[in-house]
């Protein structure tokens, strides 16, 4: 199995000839590289983990150019209709469900988000960034409520006797069971001002073989950031040096 990340939190996972792809965005920062809509399209099925627009605002786009279904969480369904994207094009799942997609199976757990702490709110609101860019800030303020965020998904992902558990946001529930010790485990590495303390919870609780970080990146300006992965990776090292952390370069494939 391998997987590519093509920004934000766009990833996909591809097995022999066949793929599936996990909530493509299109980033808003022109500095960025970016995916095509079609380039997306032919990534097969689409997977939401969960309804923000930064991993649901360019479903639509990515749906008409192809012929993928997209699952996802019952709010997420519904912002797909509102933009248009026929009902027939959308299966909406739960925690507990099992989807086997080709070589695939994937099993669907419940998921949090990712709690913005004080620290990171006052420090984005009030910098440079946000002052001088108050129309760019308002537009994203409309988005987040434009695409509410519904329920949480996270993902474990299996083919070739290979697993990946899939997190779309840094958070997990205190009650559900997940499955420890995949080969990888994706990490979402924003939305915290203490992230490299806080990501170790996730090491100790589900105790994978290798970590990989997305959403790491300056997608959509001024609210998100270009995050210090280095020092997490540094750390890491010290603290777990038998666990691999990735930090992809985008569309560059990574073997599990």
């Amino acid at each position: 199995m391998q997987i590519r990340w093509f920004g934000t939190a766009t990833l996909s996972f591809s097995s022999g000839d066949q793929s599936i792809l996990f909530d493509p965005f299109l980033p808003l920062n022109s500095d960025l590289p970016a995916p095509s809509v079609e380039e997306l399209a032919a990534l097969g099925d689409i997977f939401i983990t969960h309804g923000h627009f930064d991993h649901l605002m360019h479903v639509p786009q990515v749906v008409r150019a192809g012929e993928a279904t997209v699952y996802c969480c019952k709010t997420a369904a519904e912002s797909l209709y509102r933009e248009g994207v026929a009902k027939d094009r959308v299966i909406t799942i739960k925690p507990g469900d099992k989807i086997e997609k080709g070589p695939f199976e994937i099993t669907v757990y419940k998921g949090v988000h990712i709690r913005f702490d004080l620290p990171l709110i006052i420090k984005t609101l009030l910098s440079r960034r946000c002052l001088r860019n108050r129309s760019a800030l308002k537009k994203l303020l409309g988005e987040s409520k434009r695409y509410p965020e519904g329920e949480v998904l996270v993902y474990r992902i299996a083919a070739g006797g290979k697993t990946v558990l899939h997190l779309g946001s840094l958070n997990l529930d205190s009650s559900e069971q997940y499955p420890a010790g995949p080969e990888l485990l994706t990490l979402p590495f924003q939305g915290r001002s203490d992230l490299n303390s806080y990501a170790f919870k996730f090491i100790e609780r589900l105790k994978p073989k290798a970590l990989y970080l997305h959403h790491f990146d300056d997608a959509f300006p001024p609210v998100s950031s270009a995050v210090d992965t280095a020092s997490f990776v540094e750390i890491a090292a010290r603290e777990y040096p038998e666990l691999p952390v990735i930090v992809p370069v985008f569309k560059e494939a990574v073997t599990v």
